[in-house]
Parts: C-alpha cells; structure tokens; sequence
C-alpha cells in the first residue's frame, strides 16, 4: 500500500540559535486525513516531551490535536488539491504552532455562534483553545495558524521546550 504522506521532523538551527523542532506533513489532493494529521502531532509532542523530559498536560495535548483535527478537516472538506500541516514550538518557547495550509483562496469565515446548528464550529472551536489564530492568503491558497499556549514552569524550574 502506497501512502501518499511524507512526514519530516526537522530541527533546523542557525549559528547561535536554539533548535526550533517541527514536523510537516504534506498530502496530495484526496488522500488527507485527520487521523494522519493527529497521529503525527502526537508523535512530535511526544518527541518533544521525551527531549525536555517534562510531560505536557493531557489536556493541553487533547487541545493540540483537537485544533489539528479541526484545521486539516477543514482543508479536507472545503478545498481541492494538496494540503499540508506544519506543527512546531514557537519561536519563544510559549505555545506549540499548528499551520495548515490548502488550495482554496477562500478565506474561512466565522460563523456566530449557534448551539442549534450541527456542524461548522471548527474555526470557533480552534480559536477558543488557542492564543492566536491568524489567515493570510497564500500561493496558492491559503494558511491557518494557530498558537496554544504551553504551561509555563514554576520560578526556578526549567523547561526547554
């Protein structure tokens, strides 16, 4: 079986400069799936938690996957062609960055809130447990990132995420 996945866990770093891990995954057009999206954060965090030998919250890992899920399924139902995801800590060490990128030069637009109606909660969603959200077009296309913010340790503990 031929998976059309490549998946790179990268930890590219400039003279001076703290390596900054990621993961990309990118998908031609049709073969994206959610669970491959989830299943590759989790393996970077997990990556991620093992170097720094600090475990993330359960919650907080729950959080990430969630706004992977969400993202990727939106690139899925809603542009055609190629998809990718790029997951990463950002450059402060504050929050793990999700990214995905589509096709589709339609930007996605929020919708108010709504208990009654069953579906298109995505962007909500995402934007309720992250810090940041931010569109910008792209070519071609466009990106959706997200930033959850990481738990910060005590004054006198370390993390070195």
């Amino acid at each position: 079986m031929v998976i059309s996945l490549w998946q790179q866990v990268s930890k590219e770093q400039a003279p001076g400069r703290h390596a900054t891990p990621r993961c990309r995954v990118t998908w031609e057009g049709g073969t994206a799936t959610a669970v491959e999206g989830r299943t590759a954060s989790s393996n970077f965090l997990s990556e991620v938690q093992e170097a720094d030998g600090t475990p993330l919250p359960d919650r907080l890992v729950g959080d990430i996957q969630l706004v992977v899920s969400e993202l990727v399924t939106n690139a899925i139902r809603h542009a055609p062609g190629p998809c990718g995801l790029q997951v990463e800590l950002s450059a402060d060490g504050r929050a793990v960055r999700v990214a995905v990128w589509d096709t589709s030069s339609k930007m996605p637009t929020p919708r108010p809130r709504d208990a009654c109606r069953i579906g298109g909660h995505g962007l909500e969603i995402v934007r309720a447990v992250s810090r940041s959200v931010i569109v910008q077009p792209g070519s071609p296309g466009k990106q959706v990132t997200a930033e959850i913010e990481l738990p910060q340790p005590a004054r006198g503990e370390s993390a070195s995420w």
